[in-house]
């Protein structure tokens, strides 16, 4: 007994019908530089397959796949990761991908909505300079300058010696202080801190 597969022809009208409806939906391709999620294939090469559907199959090896190998171990297929895109389309005709670019962009996106909300931060104080103090979030450090920190922790000199003012900030190292983000510049890879323009916001860690 053959298992044959009888292919019913779709009607002229059906068939339209189905051509329009994707006409009316068409599909708008990522951009380079774009964040954007899929699901795990499997992995081969020192390379991680990601199912993009519907623009396709994205790919991640070569260096991004050096950068992000801890976290490329533990993914098995199925799962789903969101990534940066590199490439529309490298030589081996995959979307050329990056994990450690996608986390990073994520970070980015939340300074944006931090600085906008007027989110506040409960931070360590890392390092202090002549011009203010240094603070890190997220693995972004940031610059907290003395003219932006409140009375209580602005350093006193009368002369305005600077070695003597870089004495008075050091002593707030290893300390909390409360923040805002008042710029930031991705490309710069700079993000400036204000204790000033703190206000009633709730303050988060």
């Amino acid at each position: 007994m053959s298992n044959s597969i009888t292919v019913v022809p779709v009607s002229d009208t059906k068939q339209t019908a189905i051509e329009t409806m994707f006409k009316a939906m068409p599909i708008t391709f990522p951009r380079v530089e774009e964040v954007i999620e899929g699901k795990v294939i499997g992995s081969r090469k020192r390379a991680l397959y990601v199912d993009l559907s519907p623009f396709g199959t994205g790919i991640i090896y070569g260096k991004e796949f050096n950068n992000a190998v801890d976290t490329i171990k533990s993914l098995k297929s199925g799962d789903s990761i969101t990534a940066k895109v590199l490439e529309i389309e490298n030589e081996l005709g995959y979307v050329a991908l990056s994990l450690r670019g996608a986390k990073e962009e994520v970070v980015w996106r939340e300074i944006e909505e931090a600085q906008k909300s007027n989110t506040i931060f409960n931070l360590p104080i890392l390092e202090a300079n002549k011009g203010g103090l240094i603070i890190e979030w997220k693995n972004i450090k940031g610059f907290l300058p003395a003219s932006q920190l409140k009375a209580e922790h602005y350093p006193k000199i009368e002369d305005g010696d600077k070695d003597r003012i870089l004495e008075e900030l050091k002593k707030l190292v290893g300390t909390k202080i409360s923040v805002a983000i008042i710029g930031h510049d991705q490309k710069e890879n700079k993000l400036i801190f204000s204790e000033k323009e703190t206000g009633i916001n709730e303050v988060r860690k």
